[in-house]
């Protein structure tokens, strides 16, 4: 199997995971939706973090998460609002979906920074039995692109406290 054929596996795989968070475990992440990080060039992982896999036409779902955030100041509220959307119908087919991948990070973020001067990573996904691993370049978001939109309210429609400024990072695979 082809590299690009690989990752759109992957991306089956992810949003398999995304659904059943949603729908059994009230949005938890699993292990494989989030990576162990390493260098391109190889050695110990880095650190794990949280990516947000994203549809290639986001803007009315972002609308509805904006929406629920500044509707209520309830986080059980706009978690519960937001588990409803994503439960229902976001998940449902994979082929609507972003080969990119996004993250928040506070602003200055010692990890952040680091990947961003790399320009590069190794991302390494694993849940029991399965594990995808891909090459990915990196680069930050502007406030005003739809993928750091997306990113932000669905981020702070699970986590009231984030900061009002935040970096995001986009990672494409480099297949």
């Amino acid at each position: 199997m082809n590299s690009a054929d690989q990752y759109k596996s992957f991306i089956s795989w992810q949003c398999r995971l995304r659904k059943l968070s949603m729908r059994e475990l009230e949005g938890r992440p699993t292990q494989g939706m989030s990576a162990g990080l390493y260098s391109t060039s190889g050695g110990d992982e880095q650190a794990r973090l949280n990516f947000l896999i994203l549809k290639q036409d986001s803007e009315s779902v972002t609308a509805s998460f904006r929406h629920i955030v500044r509707k209520t100041q309830d986080p059980t509220e706009r978690i519960k609002s937001g588990l409803r959307i994503l439960a229902e119908r976001y998940y449902q087919q994979n082929k609507d979906f972003s080969s990119k991948f996004t993250a928040l990070f506070n602003m200055k973020s010692p990890m952040a920074e680091a990947l961003l001067e790399a320009g590069k990573c190794k991302l390494k996904f694993s849940q029991d039995s399965i594990s995808h691993e891909f090459d990915f370049d990196v680069k930050m978001l502007i406030e005003t692109d739809e993928a750091f939109q997306a990113t932000y309210w669905h981020n702070h429609l699970f986590n009231a406290a984030i900061p009002g400024k935040v970096q995001i990072l986009e990672f494409n695979p480099r297949l």
